[in-house]
């Protein structure tokens, strides 16, 4: 799941990216508990965030060499 996250991130071009932002930007504003930012910025704060994620679970999965702990740790992420 996290390589094909990536592999959109990468496929997007910077307007694509940008409209994704505006407009997921748009949803977060909505909410309460947000502080008085451009939807802009907050959209492109969560395709970042999302984007870090992505790389850090793929990476994680690299770094393990031990099965169990591979096995221990897609148990984990998929019961999220």
């Amino acid at each position: 799941m996290a390589g094909q996250i990536l592999s959109a991130f990468d496929e997007m071009t910077p307007p694509q990216r940008i409209a994704a932002g505006e407009v997921i930007g748009q949803a977060l504003a909505e909410s309460d508990h947000l502080p008085d930012l451009k939807t802009q910025v907050i959209g492109e704060l969560w395709l970042r965030d999302l984007e870090l994620t992505a790389w850090r679970v793929l990476h994680a999965d690299h770094k393990s060499a031990d099965p169990s702990r591979r096995e221990a740790f897609f148990d984990a992420w998929t019961s999220v």
